[in-house]
């Protein structure tokens, strides 16, 4: 389990300073290029100001720089991180649910396998489980229980206030 809370890119998240997380998480990628939280982090934030932006409060960003950004934390990560069961869910959510990262259909089942791969890693943990099979939605009915499973563990599972935690309690509250 990672612990998602990094104090200044949450507080500044929680500003609208997009940016400056942005900076923040850049550098922490480069001082730190063998630890996937922070590319995860990064990669969630260029991602949901890429799906959020035009509702979200906070300084404008540069669309073309989160795309390349995203384009490039990606790259490495399926480099880097393809046995690391946080990346393949996290980025394999990302690319299901908005494949901002080429040819739609090739990225959309991509980004179901590594939910699958990551399931496939941890079968037994609740979130994993549940975004595969939810990947699946005309074969998969989202059952109580399931999201029951889900839903125990958000707390303790993205802690901290930063986007990806907030985001993730939210749709699964």
């Amino acid at each position: 389990m990672i612990n998602w809370k990094l104090k200044d890119v949450d507080t500044l998240e929680n500003q609208g300073k997009w940016n400056e997380a942005k900076s923040i998480l850049i550098k922490l990628c480069k001082d730190n290029p063998l630890e996937p939280k922070y590319f995860i982090r990064l990669g969630f934030l260029c991602w949901y100001l890429l799906v959020e932006g035009h509702t979200l409060d906070g300084e404008r960003v540069n669309s073309k720089e989160l795309v390349i950004t995203l384009e490039e934390v990606t790259s490495f990560g399926l480099e880097n991180f393809n046995d690391n069961e946080n990346f393949l869910w996290c980025f394999g959510y990302m690319i299901f649910q908005f494949p901002y990262f080429g040819d739609y259909d090739s990225w959309e089942k991509k980004g179901c396998k590594m939910l699958e791969r990551a399931y496939r890693l941890c079968p037994n943990d609740p979130i994993f489980k549940y975004s595969y099979l939810g990947s699946f939605p005309n074969t998969f009915k989202k059952s109580t229980v399931e999201l029951l499973n889900v839903q125990a563990v958000l707390d303790y599972r993205f802690q901290g206030t930063g986007l990806l935690s907030q985001y993730f309690k939210d749709i699964w509250s």
